[in-house]
């Protein structure tokens, strides 16, 4: 099965996990040791930083996963689908608003069709930033998948990963509600990524979520041991909803 297929059979199924290594993160060990761990987890992707080298490095280590390249710079996505990338992601936004710096819709909008330009045969996965009024996200949301996106990727207020529960929720829930009233306007996948773990990620579903994106709730451990312990968690937790039939539903 070819990765592209297994991307398509994950968000057909609504069970796609994407472990996210970051998009500062440039270091190839910590890189392909995430990459591992993922793969060995059963996750079926993970979100890498726009760099050649990294992006050969991580197929090479993990031929199996899907590996999303993200990057807030179309021309670093363009030459990432040169590189192999197998789907671009605008995205992730955080990077910027670690600077206060916040894409409005029409920068967004621009950026993507720069992408499109450049890279028109590569899926392209845009983040709709959460720190938009959700008028303006679904607005948004609608305009990019007449603009032929591939993927959604919802957000909220990004809150810390936590194992209480009540604290995951906390985090959790403006990114909940996005993703509910997105998923009502739009036909596209939607991967729900910031602040997930163990204990939110089967409300991600119940959102209407077809995937989950994990970043921290799996980087943060000691060692590629412990993160696949982590992802295969995760992995348990989406399986766990989809077995019983619950938030299977469109919203």
């Amino acid at each position: 099965m070819s990765t592209l297929q297994t991307l398509h059979a994950a968000l057909t199924e609504r069970r796609l996990l994407k472990v996210i290594a970051g998009i500062e993160n440039f270091d190839r060990a910590a890189v392909v040791a995430i990459a591992r761990a993922a793969a060995a987890g059963g996750a079926q992707a993970i979100d890498i930083a726009a760099d050649a080298d990294l992006i050969q490095a991580v197929k090479a280590a993990a031929p199996q996963l899907v590996v999303f390249v993200s990057s807030t710079e179309p021309a670093k996505l363009v030459e990432a689908a040169a590189a192999g990338a197998d789907v671009l992601e605008l995205g992730n936004f955080d990077a910027l608003y670690r600077k206060d710096v916040h894409p409005t819709k029409v920068e967004i909008l621009n950026w993507t069709k720069a992408i499109k330009a450049g890279a028109a045969n590569t899926p392209l996965c845009v983040t709709v930033s959460g720190h938009l009024p959700l008028a303006q996200q679904l607005e948004l949301a609608m305009e990019l998948q007449a603009m032929g996106v591939d993927i959604l990727q919802t957000e909220g207020q990004v809150g810390p990963e936590s194992e209480d529960t009540f604290a995951a929720l906390s985090g959790a829930i403006s990114a909940l509600g996005n993703t509910a009233e997105i998923r009502k306007v739009v036909s596209l996948p939607l991967l729900l990524a910031g602040g997930f773990n163990r204990v939110s990620a089967p409300f991600a579903l119940a959102a209407g979520a077809d995937a989950l994106g994990v970043g921290k709730a799996v980087t943060r451990l000691a060692d590629e041991a412990a993160m696949a312990v982590e992802v295969r968690a995760l992995v348990a937790a989406l399986d766990a909803v989809h077995a019983a039939g619950k938030g299977l539903a469109r919203v």
